[in-house]
């Protein structure tokens, strides 16, 4: 487990006070089956290891007990965990000063160990409050030895009403996402910049860069369909994602130069090699080609991109009930009707089918600047079936016209010796 001390439940929860905090523990060791989704076998067992490791060298792993010092604590700019003490340093001035050393009674702390805390954190996060959501209801309540319920009240507060205890469902539900959405946020953060956990985490569905896909993060999605920009929600759709990818992108513009198409957008958009240097002012064949390769991917992405978002919408099913009261008397009294709501629009499907015939026009137009890309995609076999086609419709226009003229000198030909006196007529060779 993530969470076994009491320090680390009150930090979680300040507010509360637990006489006895492991009895949580079996409702937070049930919520930690949520974890290894996210994170992946290998990357899970490795924060249980770790977790061992820390909390036996520093005593809990709370904000109180493992914060940065020395040069961590410059680059975090942090220089006490404790609100109240930060809160001093920003009104003196002092809380961007450089810390080149721990402080007295502070252990220092490695930056790895620092980053393996944050991200145990986020973890601890989403099992305590995933905890409190699914758990509110009976953490208030107790069984006595004849079978009856009691409620769990605490002296010295005032009894939670029914609208304070939904508040704090809602409460824990948004925070659990919260940090949902911050855990993978941290790991795709560390994938593009120290790899800290990377060969761990890559082995997990949730892995932030799919690069099989033309979506390849959350960012990019959101610029394309509503998701919030929360990480959570587009590993959600990544199969929906793979599967309309696959389904009605692949058959209509070909494997090869869909692939071609991906690994351009896994290079950041710039494909464009500008090796060859061209005298004067005049670029050479060879940039202006891949210059022109590069504006062309760069087209056919954008719309691919723009037919995958509809057709991904298409398949977001998900139902939000909408209470509607509808009045039965004059005294305005009613009954409640729950209305069922698509998230997907009604013209998604018409919207994907456009942009998809845009981008095969697209492709059918620019074959040429695509290159080797296109070769043996449905189009591109279209395209040289009727260019064919067009080549043997022309070379029989050409016979039947050659056909047409001997034919037509042939009947001149009959018609000017037949004009002339049998006197005159060349006499014929039998």
């Amino acid at each position: 487990m993530l969470i076994t001390r009491e320090n680390e439940i009150i930090s979680l929860m300040p507010t509360s006070r637990f006489s006895r905090p492991e009895q949580l523990f079996g409702y937070l060791e049930e919520e930690e089956g949520a974890l290894e989704p996210l994170l992946g076998n290998a990357l899970y067992q490795h924060l249980l290891a770790e977790y061992d490791r820390l909390t036996t060298e520093y005593g809990d792993i709370t904000a109180l007990t493992v914060r940065p010092t020395g040069k961590a604590k410059k680059n975090a700019e942090v220089a006490h965990a404790d609100v109240t003490e930060r809160m001093d340093l920003i009104r003196q001035g002092k809380y961007r000063e450089t810390f080149v050393a721990p402080e007295d009674g502070e252990k220092d702390v490695p930056a790895l160990d620092l980053a393996t805390v944050k991200l145990i954190r986020h973890c601890q996060q989403i099992e305590f409050y995933r905890m409190l959501a699914h758990k509110a209801g009976m953490l208030t309540v107790s069984f006595n030895e004849g079978g009856g319920m009691n409620i769990v009240t605490a002296e010295g507060y005032d009894n939670a009403d029914e609208k304070a205890k939904d508040r704090v469902v809602k409460d824990a539900w948004m925070s659990a996402g919260r940090a949902t959405d911050s855990l993978l946020l941290f790991l795709e953060a560390d994938a593009k910049g120290d790899r800290l956990f990377t060969s761990l985490w890559q082995k997990a569905d949730t892995f932030y860069l799919h690069k099989d896909l033309l979506f390849q993060t959350a960012r990019v999605l959101n610029e394309y369909l509503d998701i919030r920009s929360e990480r959570a929600v587009y590993v959600s759709l990544v199969r929906d994602i793979r599967l309309c990818q696959n389904t009605y992108l692949k058959p209509r513009v070909g494997a090869k130069l869909l692939k071609a198409v991906i690994d351009y957008a896994n290079l950041g958009g710039n494909t464009a090699e500008h090796g060859t240097e061209g005298t004067g002012n005049s670029e050479s064949p060879d940039t202006a080609a891949d210059e022109a390769k590069a504006a062309a991917m760069e087209e056919l992405l954008e719309l691919l991109r723009q037919a995958l978002a509809f057709y991904v919408e298409c398949r977001r099913t998900s139902i939000t009930r909408t209470s509607l009261t509808v009045s039965t008397s004059a005294r305005g009294t009613g009954s409640s009707i729950e209305k069922e709501e698509r998230l997907a629009r009604r013209d998604s499907m018409t919207d994907a089918q456009q942009a998809m015939a845009m981008a095969c026009d697209f492709i059918e137009e620019h074959l040429e600047e695509l290159g080797e890309a296109a070769v043996g995609s449905p189009i591109y076999i279209r395209a040289k079936e009727a260019e064919a086609q067009q080549a043997r419709e022309r070379q029989c226009a050409c016979a039947a016209e050659a056909r047409r003229r001997r034919a037509q000198c042939e009947q001149s030909r009959k018609r000017l010796f037949t004009a002339f006196p049998a006197t005159h007529r060349t006499p014929e060779v039998k």
